[in-house]
């Protein structure tokens, strides 16, 4: 057995040594040894075919018939040509297909007498890209364009065909790189003397804003400020004069034919000049705020301790009373209307600091108004950063309620245990008070404890986080509006919406919306809702009254009934029939005072329980 394996084996050998001068051998048509076929591998010797192990490559004779074919090919091994391994790489395209980081370059092709800036100087395919640029006093552009080549084919497109002395526009990036191109033309000296008169007018109208914006409202900018403004307005008013001088002289120059190039180029000289001028006075600007504004973005941040609603031109809220709060506002267009803040400090905090675009804001009362006509004064680089800072400072004494406190109660109770007694400090701080229903800070206002507690758990009110619920924070009418819809069962169309210029778009508006569908309120007379005002005593007592529809059997009369309105009289003494309200243990009412959140709870849960009991 062993003797048949080695005669096996031995053949084998025989014929491998047999193919290996075959494959050496090979000659080119020319008669010489063909290097790289004497190299090309042979087929496997592993193969079980032994015709196949024996095949040569294709191109191993210059003679394909000088061996011998085999009579079966193997099926399952493609063909290998002798340069296989040695194809060339596909010729590479001029286009990049793509770029490591997904970004294509942006260049400017520099241009004698004009200067062209792009941002971004890189960007993706789709995004856009903008052109800004001028030309030298004495030329215009007459085309701006870009170039980029694209599946191997170059390509032009138009940013500008606009003959001009600046360029401001945009394009979108292709997939590919692209090369900014102008091209630019002097000008006549006709065209020099409209120019500069286009000129005169348009630094004149500058001047003129500016002196608005700056000079007579400089009470609200550094004096450093101020003094360069006046600077540059006064440069600009007498290179304007020259100016007007020099290029009145041209063009009596042109009509007499008695033109020569020192004309022209001395306007043009004072037209560089002043271009530098107005310049430094647009920087300047951009600094300060105060330019006419298309749109603006706001960011509005309040730290912990606060709330400040946005009225006006915008309306929106941010309340921080348990933690800061940063809201962004895009796309602010101007429309004529003026623009509000009010600020509320949570009980316990006092607001530190108004700060906008980082300069301290003098705030009057809790309202910061801003006019139409003095927005740009706001806006830096088209941004308004508004920044209510709030610092801890110990319960007040009743602060907005002007002393008065919670004095509404239920029943007919004397309202004895509910007096907070102006200068005194009626609440600990809240670590040091007992938990009641879930809240740290109520447990000294129990007069409305209960109240506060029973309408928390039905939803109707809210704590202002941290266990916290800020009894004596003062109400807004639109926070007031929400209550009193929940404590009524009112239905609420979340998409919903008011006739009030101030009321929509917010959280609050299917509240209020349906507060007026059930003739509850009306508003007032200039069309507003008063969203983000804080809501009085004698309002509150109006709404409610509404709400309840029943009349008073006789008036009451309070030591200060003098001080209500006639319009919440009938109310107040309804309410006070009622037992939903007796006032102070001074027999004071305090009409005009704002109510706060235990007094609006207190009083709401009176009118839960009317409601609920059948009364």
């Amino acid at each position: 057995m062993r003797y048949l394996k080695d005669i096996a084996v031995s053949l084998v050998i025989a014929m491998i040594v047999s193919v290996l001068p075959m494959t050496a051998i090979a000659v080119d048509n020319q008669g010489s040894v063909s290097q790289a076929e004497a190299e090309s591998p042979s087929a496997p010797t592993s193969d079980p075919n032994p015709d196949a192990s024996a095949e040569p490559s294709p191109d191993a004779s210059a003679d394909p018939e000088s061996t011998e074919a085999p009579t079966e090919a193997p099926t399952d091994k493609p063909e290998q040509t002798p340069d296989s391994s040695a194809a060339p790489e596909p010729e590479a395209s001029a286009t990049p297909t793509s770029k490591p980081n997904g970004k294509y370059s942006v260049t400017v092709a520099e241009m004698a007498n004009a200067n062209i800036a792009v941002t971004p100087k890189s960007a993706s395919a789709g995004t856009r890209v903008s052109v800004n640029g001028t030309t030298d006093r004495g030329y215009r552009f007459s085309k701006v364009y870009y170039e980029y080549t694209e599946n191997d084919a170059k390509n032009e497109k138009t940013i500008s065909s606009k003959s001009s002395h600046s360029v401001d526009a945009a394009f979108v990036m292709p997939s590919s790189d692209v090369t900014v191109y102008s091209e630019v033309k002097e000008l006549s000296a006709g065209e020099v003397a409209e120019d500069a008169d286009d000129q005169i007018d348009e630094v004149t109208e500058l001047n003129s804003s500016y002196t608005s914006a700056y000079i007579n409202n400089s009470s609200d900018y550094s004096s450093s400020d101020i003094s360069s403004m006046r600077k540059y307005i006064n440069s600009a008013k007498s290179l304007i004069a020259d100016l007007r001088k020099a290029n009145e002289e041209l063009k009596d120059a042109i009509s007499t034919s008695d033109l020569t190039k020192t004309l022209k180029d001395d306007v043009i000289d004072i037209q560089t000049e002043l271009d530098e001028v107005t310049d430094d006075m647009k920087d300047l600007a951009a600094e300060m705020g105060g330019e006419a504004v298309d749109s603006f973005d706001m960011s509005i941040t309040v730290t912990k301790g606060g709330r400040v609603n946005v009225s006006g031109l915008v309306s929106e809220t941010v309340n921080a009373s348990s933690v800061k709060k940063n809201v962004e506002i895009e796309d602010i267009h101007p429309d004529g209307s003026s623009l509000s803040f009010t600020i509320t400090a949570t009980s316990g905090y006092s607001l530190s600091t108004f700060k906008i675009n980082g300069k301290s804001i003098s705030v009057t009362g809790n309202k910061v108004t801003i006019k139409a006509s003095a927005i740009g004064n706001y806006v830096k680089n088209g941004y308004m950063d508004v920044v209510a800072n709030f610092t801890y400072s110990g319960y007040s004494n009743g602060g907005s309620n002007g002393g008065y406190g919670g004095g509404i109660t239920a029943g007919g109770n004397n309202g004895s245990n509910n007096i907070i007694n102006n200068g005194s400090s009626a609440d600990p701080t809240p670590t040091a008070a007992p938990v009641i229903g879930g809240y740290t800070d109520i447990a000294d206002v129990d007069w409305a404890a209960d109240a506060i507690v029973t309408l928390s758990s039905l939803g109707i009110v809210n704590g202002m986080g941290d266990g916290l619920f800020s009894p004596r924070a003062t109400v807004t009418r639109e926070q007031f509006a929400k209550m009193i819809v929940g404590v009524m069962g009112y239905a609420v169309d979340n998409a919903a919406v008011t006739d009030f210029t101030d009321a929509n778009g917010a959280w609050y508006t299917p509240y209020i919306a349906a507060a007026v569908s059930n003739g509850i309120v009306t508003g007032r007379d200039n069309g507003t809702f008063g969203v983000g005002d804080n809501i009085t005593r004698q309002d509150m007592a109006v709404i409610i009254y509404r709400a309840l529809g029943s009349n008073a059997s006789e008036v009451h009369q309070f030591t200060d009934s003098d001080m209500i309105s006639d319009y919440a009289i009938e109310a107040v003494s309804a309410l006070y029939n009622m037992g939903v309200i007796s006032g102070y243990t001074d027999g004071t009412f305090a009409p005009g005072s704002n109510a706060s959140r235990a007094e609006a709870a207190k009083m709401l849960h009176s009118v839960y329980e009317i409601i609920h009991s059948g009364n």
